[in-house]
């Protein structure tokens, strides 16, 4: 009988996390000081970006169990493609530079996917750079929307995304992905 991986290949995870390490890449940033973080939107943009497509990736070429059985109901049926496919990486993506194990997901539905982080090593890595004023301008969200953003066009599709909670206010991070019907 064939044995079957239904985690996510623990080798993929380490390379992106060795590849796209948060505080690495804050360090890259060298900004004069912490008051520029505003002006470092675009590089964290792009660092979401890259991580995004690279967990399609390296997604694609390691699949799992789970995924493999999932793509097959999905091309039988016709249903479900949003969220369950762009969600998977998603949690790749976060799962591999992020301290926590779970992805917390609220919600996915054929309508709206929607998770929560309750910790952040993106956030806590600019804290650890600039401090906690720095921050808290939540310049590390533009990583997360690009990773959606990037993520969701890539199966094609045409979404809108929010941020309904932030580390900065709220102590955890909570973002909406609605689907916009045609």
């Amino acid at each position: 009988m064939e044995k079957y991986k239904f985690d996510l290949n623990e080798e993929m995870m380490e390379e992106l996390s060795e590849e796209f390490d948060p505080l690495n890449f804050v360090k890259t940033l060298e900004l004069p000081d912490p008051k520029a973080i505003e002006g470092a939107s675009a590089s964290f943009e792009k660092y979401g970006r890259n991580l995004a497509r690279k967990s399609i990736e390296k997604g694609e070429e390691r699949p799992d169990r789970i995924y493999e059985v999932m793509k097959k109901a999905i091309e039988k049926t016709d249903e479900m493609k949003f969220p369950f496919i762009p969600q998977r990486y998603v949690e790749i993506a976060y799962l591999s530079i992020q301290p926590f194990r779970r992805l917390r997901i609220l919600s996915n539905s054929p309508k709206a996917f929607s998770y929560r982080l309750n910790e952040c090593s993106l956030y806590k890595a600019v804290e650890e750079e600039y401090g906690k004023e720095a921050a808290n301008k939540m310049v590390c969200k533009s990583a997360c929307f690009a990773i959606i953003e990037e993520i969701f066009s890539h199966f094609g599709f045409d979404i809108e995304s929010s941020l309904e909670a932030s580390m900065a206010g709220d102590g955890k991070c909570q973002f909406k992905i609605e689907r916009k019907q045609k």
